[in-house]
């Protein structure tokens, strides 16, 4: 599979622990989500991907339904 951004097929997945908080002020009332993801991470460019299911996924969905938040 090649990387999105540069097309290079010079590409590594890593462990990872990645806690997102929500955005903006009203994300500070908020708990994070810690999420342990594959992460695919472009050696060329930088670029990288992880996809998040399952608990994880719906705590997020659900800290965003429960105020608009503004995502860039």
């Amino acid at each position: 599979m090649v990387c999105q951004s540069c097309f290079s097929s010079y590409r590594s997945e890593f462990s990872a622990e990645i806690n997102i908080h929500f955005p903006g002020s009203e994300g500070l009332s908020k708990p994070s989500v810690l999420v342990f993801p594959a992460l695919r991470v472009c050696l060329k460019c930088g670029s990288a991907e992880f996809a998040i299911s399952g608990a994880p996924l719906r705590a997020l969905a659900d800290g965003i339904d429960e105020a608009p938040a503004k995502i860039a």
